[in-house]
């Protein structure tokens, strides 16, 4: 009998421990976590959240207020460095890349009094070199770069020396070439900068065709926006490129890895110096056009020169200051680029009484 009695006994609280097993939670639905006070809203039906418009998704009573672990969370800190004349988009790129993937961003600059970035744009940082964490990643952006600032090269290479990844974006290689970081190594900056990068790190291999050079700790990006490739891709170091893909198709970016942009292979590059000329002149520019193999410039300019001295002014330009030789044609001149060799074509029309049409073009000549 009391055999009988277990039995039942126990098929009853298995019986039980089945139905609670099965039994459906509760529906809910909620907003994806935006950080307003609407992550704690439950809706009873999908739709549009009223407080920030995300589109709602289902889930259970229980799981709300729940960050998944994803591979999207990096757990490292990030210290971007702030000077007078700081570039905006060398460090603001980087930063919400850095920002969207989890890392906890800061900046840090010789004082936390407020610094003018180089188009007037005040910003006061959050930490100074004396009180500024431990980073994981420290982020060096361009814009008035002054290579006597010491402290700011001291407080890098310090830094560096525990930092899992030192990156430069634009001119900011500047400072870690005065701090000696990129010697021996391979590294970029912006193209106008690379003659200057390459005299600052003369054992360092300076490249201008590469959109972002890595060395392992130190990565260094050429111009501007590459930076936010540069970021994506140390950001791919920790997560994957998959997850990183993802993070870079909700930031509205174009991040292909295989096919990188570089201002460094245009034809447009040789056509800079021609057009400095015109610096202190009006202009309009009509046509500016072309690929890694060739170049179209064209100006409408506004000067009081006669045509004359305005020619003389241009082949000056063209071969004292560019380097460019004559050739048998006129206003043609050929010039080579490590080994290659290119042809230039220059023509000049008088439109009015101080108007000039002005056409440059250079082509690389086949082998």
């Amino acid at each position: 009998m009391k055999t009988l009695c277990f039995t039942l006994f126990l098929l009853a609280a298995l019986s039980q421990s089945s139905s609670a097993q099965t039994t459906t939670p509760a529906m809910t639905f909620l907003c994806p976590p935006c950080g307003l006070d609407c992550d704690t809203v439950h809706f009873d039906k999908p739709g549009i959240c009223p407080v920030c418009g995300m589109k709602l998704f289902a889930s259970y009573v229980g799981y709300e207020n729940r960050q998944g672990k994803h591979r999207d969370f990096i757990d490292k800190k990030v210290a971007v460095l702030f000077f007078p004349g700081v570039e905006i988009i060398d460090f603001s790129g980087p930063w919400e890349v850095f920002g969207a993937a989890g890392m906890e961003v800061y900046a840090v600059a010789a004082s936390d009094s407020i610094v003018q970035t180089n188009m007037g744009l005040k910003l006061k940082p959050d930490y100074s070199f004396s009180n500024a964490p431990v980073p994981d990643v420290i982020l060096v952006p361009g814009g008035r770069v002054d290579i006597s600032d010491t402290a700011s090269i001291n407080w890098i290479v310090k830094m560096s020396k525990t930092a899992e990844h030192t990156m430069s974006v634009c001119t900011g290689a500047f400072y870690l070439a005065a701090g000696g970081l990129l010697d021996s190594l391979q590294a970029t900056t912006n193209f106008p900068a690379i003659g200057m990068l390459r005299q600052l790190a003369p054992t360092a291999t300076v490249v201008d065709s590469m959109r972002y050079v890595d060395n392992g700790r130190v990565i260094t990006a050429a111009g501007l926006s590459s930076g936010i490739d540069a970021a994506l891709h140390l950001v791919s170091l920790h997560i994957g490129k998959a997850q990183t893909q993802k993070l870079a198709n909700e930031l509205e970016y174009h991040w292909d890895e295989e096919d990188q942009f570089v201002r460094g292979k245009l034809a447009d590059k040789f056509v800079q110096d021609f057009l400095n000329v015109f610096t202190p002149f009006d202009y309009q520019m009509a046509q500016y056009a072309g690929d890694e193999t060739r170049w179209v410039v064209s100006l409408n300019v506004q000067t009081n020169l006669t045509e004359a001295d305005l020619r003389k002014l241009l082949r000056v330009q063209i071969e004292d200051v560019s380097g460019w030789l004559p050739t048998n044609s006129e206003n043609a001149w050929s010039f080579e680029e490590e080994g290659q060799k290119w042809l230039s074509k220059l023509a000049l029309e008088r439109t009015g009484a101080t108007g000039y049409s002005v056409l440059l073009q250079v082509k690389r000549m086949l082998k």
